[in-house]
Order: structure tokens, then sequence, then C-alpha cells
């Protein structure tokens, strides 16, 4: 089967481009069970990122994915699931340990119901049950289950925000906590996209969360890493390297953001057919890329006030620093004060990041080229 080089989805074998160092910390944590937090923009790479050094440890695991969880209720059943699954992974002979779990679970606050078909086994709580009590409890059997085996295995919770955002009060932090901080087989790695509610949930010294990770915090690839992945790719493809000036040239359009460095890439790769890209090539692919996203671009900033919407646009074309200067409040027509509160709000929802020197840039470079397209004369 023909390999895909520039996946849009998780990123394996010989799709998955460098971040040695992070998984060599990651596996390191794994095995000396410290529990992991990974932080980084949407669409960088963290399920792959995982995903990749599990595979390499060769580890019992399951990926519990809450970017569809809704409230409290569906974060808990989307735990219970990876629970399950686990479970039946390890049990490779469940008749083993049915005894054992049924013993364990008799004691229970949650009705549970326990099946032996195959290697199924099915975990069904009480509809109007405590979230926090039911996960508490599942993660614990599943715990002393892994002991029984003497087994380690790893729960990955991706999208981990979620819970900040939906069940905060909930005490379903606090339910993980107290199963994580005493647990010896099984390791937790949560991953998440929001570093502000992310710093909330396990930097505030009155979270229930706070200091139990080590963190890994991903950034975007280095520029030699994509020149020896693409020039792989390419001998590959044309049995030869791309010209400094095409691949200069995905680089300046992607700045190097994992995810549209794939989409782009594809679109080029797939548009050369048997020729070698031109930079002609790569900027056609990337302006015919902007128009098809540009009601998704819409969507994404129609939550966005007048005030923050120019800011925004100034930081594309630019505008960097000094955004409160006389200058900028004669452009903007809006107050110091509107200006420093909708930086924070943008800041906020990892619309902008700041450099180490101070200045602000666009997160997302597809938002930050369209609107320079679409918004050329604004500065």
């Amino acid at each position: 089967m023909r390999t895909n080089y520039f996946p849009l989805g998780i990123a394996k074998g010989e799709a998955f481009c460098n971040r040695v160092q992070e998984r060599k910390q990651l596996i390191n944590n794994t095995e000396k069970n410290r529990h992991t937090l990974v932080i980084a923009p949407r669409r960088y790479g963290k399920s792959s990122l995982v995903l990749c050094g599990l595979e390499e440890m060769d580890i019992s695991y399951e990926r519990v994915d809450l970017f569809v969880a809704v409230n409290s209720k569906t974060i808990e059943e989307q735990i219970l699931k990876g629970i399950k699954n686990l479970l039946t992974r390890i049990n490779t002979v469940p008749e083993q340990v049915v005894g054992f779990i049924r013993s364990y679970i008799k004691d229970l606050k949650s009705r549970w119901i326990v099946g032996t078909d195959g290697v199924s086994i099915e975990l069904i709580p009480e509809k109007d049950g405590d979230s926090a009590s039911i996960i508490m409890e599942a993660l614990q059997m599943l715990e002393n289950v892994l002991a029984k085996k003497n087994k380690k295995a790893v729960f990955f919770i991706d999208e981990f925000q979620e819970i900040g955002v939906l069940a905060h009060a909930s005490g379903i932090e606090g339910a993980i906590r107290h199963v994580a901080q005493e647990s010896e087989y099984l390791h937790f790695i949560f991953s998440g996209s929001n570093r502000h509610i992310l710093a909330n949930m396990f930097d505030n010294r009155s979270s229930p969360l706070y200091m139990l990770c080590d963190r890994i915090s991903i950034d975007r690839i280095h520029e030699k890493d994509y020149i020896a992945y693409l020039d792989k790719v390419a001998k590959k493809t044309w049995k030869k390297s791309l010209d400094k000036a095409v691949t200069d040239e995905i680089f300046k359009l992607t700045e190097r953001h994992p995810y549209y460095m794939n989409v782009l890439c594809d679109k080029v790769w797939t548009n050369s057919g048997e020729k070698l890209p031109t930079i002609k090539t790569v900027r056609t692919a990337w302006d015919d890329y902007i128009l098809q996203e540009e009601s998704k671009i819409a969507k994404d900033l129609e939550s966005l006030n007048t005030s923050q919407k120019k800011i925004l646009i100034a930081i594309a074309h630019g505008v960097s620093d000094k955004l409160t200067s006389k200058y900028s409040l004669g452009k903007f027509k809006v107050t110091s004060a509107a200006i420093t509160k909708s930086l924070k709000l943008l800041d906020e929802q990892d619309y902008v990041s700041k450099y180490k020197n101070g200045e602000y840039f666009i997160i997302d470079p597809l938002i930050k080229a369209s609107l320079i397209k679409f918004y050329p004369q604004m500065f």
C-alpha cells in the first residue's frame, strides 16, 4: 500500500516526522511512572506524538478523545468506554480475572454488568450516578486488575481541557488525581490545546491536578528536520531533491505549522504530477486552499467583535508590537483599554501568542494569510 507522507490525521510510521526529544521524554516518563501532560495548539501533532511513542514502547494503552464531549456525563461515558476497551485488551483470557473483577465491583456504589462473552467486558453505571465517583471507582478497578496481572498500561486522555470547560466543578479532576497519585501499574498521559485552561488545571495551587505531571510543550518542527523529511519524500517521488526556493516558499506560507505543512505539501505533490514542483505550484496550491477554506475562516472569526478583528488584521499585516501607540490608536479608532482587553481575549482563545521578545503573532497561518488576502488595504 502506498504511504501517505502528508496525513491530515494521525501520522504513523514513515509519515511521522522528527519529535525525537519529545518521544524520548514521553517514553522515559512512562517507564518511570511519571504522568505526563502534552501541550500544543490544535493540529500540532500531539496525538501523533503520544501514539507513536506508545507504539514504540509496545505497551498496552487506550486513547480517550474528549473533543466530542458535551457535558460531564459524556465525559464519564468516554472514559468508561476507554476503561472497558483497555480491560478487554489486557484480558486475553477474561475468565481468569472475571471472578476478581466481580468481587471488586461488589463494593462499588455504581451498578455494573460484567460479561464473559469472548473478551468483552461491559460496564454500565447507574443513569443518575455521580460522574466523579463512577470514574474514580472504574479507574481504581482498572489499577487493581493491572496489579493482579502484574502488567502496566497507559490511559491517554486527549483534549483534556474539556473537563476544565465542561465539568470543572464536578469533581472529575479530583477523582483522576486520587487514582493517579497512588497508581503503580496505570500510567496517565493527558494532552490538550488550550494552554490557559490547562494552566489553570495543572498550575493552580488550589487545583486537584496541581504538580501531578511532567510537561511536554510541543513547538513547530525545526526547519532542518523538515528539509531532511521533504528531501526524502521528494527523492522517493521524483528521484530528485526539491529546489531550495520551493522549500523556502512552503516554509514561508505555512510557517512550519505541522497541519498546514501536510495540507500544502499534499496538494503540491498531487498537483505536480511527474514534474518537480515550482514556486508557482506552491503559491497556486496555497491560494486555492485559502479560497476553499474561506467560509470556515469566516465562521472561526464570527465570534470576535470589531475591535478584536481589527487587531487581528493588524497583527497579520506585521503590526506586532506597540499596539497601543498613538499611531495604532488612530488606525484602530478604539481606546487603549479596548485594545488591551481585546489582546487578552485573543490570547486566551489561542488566536494569538507572543514571541520571547514580546511581539504578537497569529498562531494559525491560514487565518493570517486569509486576513492579508481579504483585507489588503487596512495597513
